[in-house]
């Protein structure tokens, strides 16, 4: 019986290794060499990896397509959740249009109601400044007989 050769692993399949660590270090928010807050590109990964952009690109396509399809996630999530907020706005913003002309269809209301009794309270005063109208005593009043 033979044993099985254990090969060292090569130079490509170690890059492989690092670019697809520093992926995982930059998903999860953990990466050792760059900001934290960086997004997920090849530019990113390539410098957290310590290789070129164009190594990842030539030689290891598959890698790119899995850094770009997880940055195009994350675009689409952030387009979804500004999507999802401009709809709440939007609707919020309907709802205060609404409220806004039910208020001045209001005001309106009360205007015409101010203006009337406004003509009645002139039509009634000049009716108590009249000479001809007598002041009754009210039948609250005591009298000290």
């Amino acid at each position: 019986m033979s044993e099985p050769e254990t090969t060292a692993p090569t130079r490509g399949e170690l890059t492989a290794k690092a670019i697809r660590q520093a992926i995982q270090r930059i998903e999860k928010g953990r990466p050792k060499v760059i900001n934290a807050g960086r997004k997920l590109s090849i530019a990113s990964v390539a410098e957290e990896a310590g290789v070129s952009r164009a190594t990842i690109h030539n030689n290891h396509p598959g890698l790119a397509e899995r850094i770009r399809e997880a940055g195009n996630r994350a675009v689409r999530a952030q387009r979804d959740e500004k999507n999802a907020a401009l709809r709440n706005l939007r609707a919020k913003y309907t709802e205060l249009r609404q409220e806004h002309i039910r208020t001045r269809e209001l005001n309106r209301e009360m205007a015409s109601e101010m203006a009337t009794l406004e003509v009645e309270n002139r039509r009634l005063q000049s009716i108590a400044e009249s000479k001809k109208v007598i002041v009754f005593p009210s039948k609250n009043t005591k009298s000290d007989t």
